[in-house]
């Protein structure tokens, strides 16, 4: 007869026993969701978001109890949210997320992008106080979670984005003081950097952008960190004493290549360098050679869309590189009646996916969505030539007739004017425009040879020019773009190659 610790030792190995096979099955019923999520990952980091969604959608539809179907939902309304720009299916993806997941490792990051959703949505009292309150639940909820920093990174990029940089600085420096080794503080630090060079203290904005060199070593985090202070140094420190830049006696492209009709330069997120000329895109890598051509006759304009196609405006139609193309139209007074948008020289897209596109022929800007489709009139009663956008989605457009630089924010309101003749210098024939990643704006004057740089504030701080016939000299500059570190790229038709200057 058995004692009754006996028994209750029998009990309990039975339970371990018991336990232990539970989890060696739930580890086995666990493995091919895991490597069809792990695939998706793997296809998403390729860009192959097509293949990445068939992935996690078959985690979620055939594995819903898996330990990976939460995280593949959250894939998919990050995807959603930053490269489909898609506002519905961002929403039903963390609405499901929440409603059937809501005490997995996923919920907490989910409340994170809710946040970001509803900035997304829009920049109104309510939007904010939305987002505001979603990434507050994060801590309360899920203390000492690891998505308890970057709630409280992003409740300062919301206060940013409404232009609260004195609040934005408490939420930053709070992730900072309380996370000091987390990810989220090296953003929170740059970030912080950002708001205090909006400020007008560029002065406070280095040491606080160093730190994170200081403090994350190696990381992409302190690479930002030196291109923001390589910017800050060039602007504050060595100019006005010195030239903020200088020709590096480097040139992009070979001369005999002839680019002509040149309607644009950027340097895209994967910093390779792209010229529109007459007979397409040239597309360069960071150390100078031609990696590809994106072949188009005669473009007007093109830009880099959220997906890093190269995307082409010819005469009213947006074309993507081998892929779909879109007919750009208005609404006239007539119910019913379009006309179409025939001469595009100039397109931006906005953080939220929309394009801000110049309708020449009407003198206005207009928006259109992802997907072409017309949603109203940005700026109206402009003749305007280039355009360009900053991180807070204000957009900047070169007035032909008056030759100023009109700057309105993400909603269509004016902000400012810099007038085409100011106290230290006059505009004589701008041609291009552009911001670098801290909000400092850059205009190329052809008839001047000079690149004028403003602050935040729209105040002019310095001005770059190269006497002609001396090396690097721009007399006929016709497009102008900055990589991450403010490096200057100027395509100069005498030149007839793209100049680097730092």
């Amino acid at each position: 007869m058995k004692t009754l610790p006996s028994l209750l030792l029998l009990v309990l190995v039975g339970a371990v026993g018991s336990t232990l096979v539970v989890s060696a099955q739930q580890a086995a019923n666990d493995e091919l969701p895991r490597r069809q999520y792990d695939s998706g990952l793997s296809f998403m980091q390729g860009q192959r978001y097509t293949e990445a969604l068939k992935d996690f959608q078959a985690v979620i539809d055939s594995f819903p109890r898996s330990s990976v179907a939460d995280n593949a939902l959250l894939e998919i309304a990050l995807y959603q949210l930053d490269v489909a720009k898609n506002i519905d299916a961002t929403q039903a993806a963390i609405d499901k997320l929440l409603k059937e997941y809501p005490e997995t490792d996923s919920a907490p990051m989910g409340y994170v992008v809710g946040g970001r959703l509803a900035m997304a949505k829009g920049r109104t009292p309510a939007d904010v106080d939305a987002a505001l309150a979603s990434f507050e639940r994060v801590p309360r909820l899920f203390p000492g979670n690891d998505a308890v920093p970057a709630a409280g990174y992003y409740a300062g990029e919301t206060l940013r984005l409404v232009r609260r940089t004195d609040e934005a600085l408490d939420r930053y420096r709070a992730v900072t003081a309380q996370f000091p080794s987390s990810r989220w503080a090296g953003q929170a630090n740059l970030a912080a950097g950002y708001c205090l060079v909006q400020g007008e203290r560029a002065g406070a904005a280095l040491p606080e952008v160093q730190r994170v060199r200081q403090q994350l070593p190696g990381s992409a985090a302190a690479a930002d960190a030196l291109n923001i202070n390589t910017i800050l140094y060039r602007l504050y420190v060595r100019a006005p004493g010195q030239p903020a830049y200088g020709f590096t006696g480097r040139f992009v492209g070979d001369e005999k290549s002839n680019y002509d009709d040149v309607v644009g330069l950027v340097v895209d997120p994967a910093n390779r360098l792209l010229l529109g000329h007459k007979n397409g895109i040239a597309v360069f890598d960071p150390k100078g050679p031609l990696k590809t051509t994106v072949t188009a006759n005669e473009p007007s304009a093109f830009f880099v869309d959220e997906r890093g196609r190269v995307i082409i405006a010819k005469n009213e139609m947006l074309i993507a590189d081998r892929a779909e193309s879109q007919s750009i139209s208005t609404p006239l007074a007539e119910p019913g009646k379009t006309r179409l948008v025939e001469e595009i020289p100039s397109v931006v897209a906005m953080s939220g996916g929309q394009r801000i596109i110049m309708d020449r022929k009407a003198k206005n800007l207009i928006r259109v969505g992802v997907d072409g489709r017309y949603s109203g009139t940005f700026l109206s009663n402009i003749n305007g030539d280039r355009l360009a956008i900053n991180t807070l989605d204000d957009v900047a457009v070169i007035d032909r007739d008056t030759k100023a630089i009109t700057i309105a924010d993400r909603d269509g309101k004016l902000l400012t004017k810099i007038a085409a003749k100011g106290a230290a210098y006059q505009f004589d024939e701008p041609v291009d425009l552009t911001f670098d990643q801290i909000g400092h704006l850059y205009v190329l004057d052809r008839g001047n040879a000079s690149v004028y740089v403003f602050s935040p504030k729209y105040k002019l701080i310095t001005t770059f020019t190269i006497q002609e016939k001396s090396p690097g000299a721009f007399t006929r500059a016709r497009a102008l773009t900055l990589d991450a570190a403010g490096r200057m790229y100027v395509f100069d038709e005498r030149a007839k190659r793209i100049q680097v200057y730092q």
